[in-house]
């Protein structure tokens, strides 16, 4: 059974080509990045093939993380005029595995999901209503101003728990589909979870 298949949604949604491929690309791309990054995922990562790379990448949930389902963050997000430059004290404490070329990917790909189908966006994303309406009002400047000034905003999933990678890996390595299928069963379930807690 296809990832197409899990996520249909009474018919509102299109889980086709046009959304899974690039939510695809988009998690080939951060899997690649920490891959080069975190210690303990690189050599697995790297000892991979390419089928058990792309199983791996065609996750019906984006593999990042950005503050989603919180829409106080999203409120608050600083908004930067077409014209104006960034503030110059605004400087990134941290940045993460991931990217800043990557991140304003991600975002972008966020906001296209926000404005066409936010049924799409609220499972593929993690999104809340209230966020996707606040992602979906975002200009272009205000993305680009959290892709360079909030960085660490932005991260993996899960990244502060190591075996659920772990498992993912050792579960796409697998010629049977099974293990990786419920893995994405488990993180759409983790990301509605999270999405309810919100609002609670």
């Amino acid at each position: 059974m296809t990832e197409a298949h899990y996520l249909a949604v009474g018919g509102t949604s299109s889980w086709d080509g046009g959304i899974l491929e690039p939510l695809a690309e988009l998690n080939l791309e951060v899997l690649d990045a920490l891959a080069g990054a975190a210690v303990g995922l690189r050599w697995p990562w790297r000892a991979l093939g390419e089928a058990a790379r792309q199983r791996l990448a065609h996750c019906p949930f984006l593999l990042v993380e950005a503050a989603f389902a919180r829409p106080e963050l999203w409120a608050g997000l600083p908004r930067v005029g077409v014209h104006e430059s960034l503030p110059l004290s605004a400087v990134p404490a941290q940045r993460g595995p991931l990217p800043t070329p990557l991140l304003r990917r991600v975002l972008l790909f966020a906001w296209h999901l926000a404005r066409a189908n936010r049924v799409v966006a609220r499972v593929a994303l993690g999104m809340s209503a209230p966020c996707a309406g606040l992602v979906a009002a975002c200009r272009f400047a205000d993305l680009e101003a959290l892709a360079e000034l909030r960085p660490a905003w932005i991260h993996p999933r899960w990244d502060d728990r190591p075996a659920v990678w772990q498992a993912w890996l050792a579960a796409a390595a697998e010629e049977s589909p099974r293990a990786l299928e419920n893995l994405q069963l488990w993180g759409l379930q983790m990301l509605a979870a999270d999405v309810l807690a919100r609002r609670a």
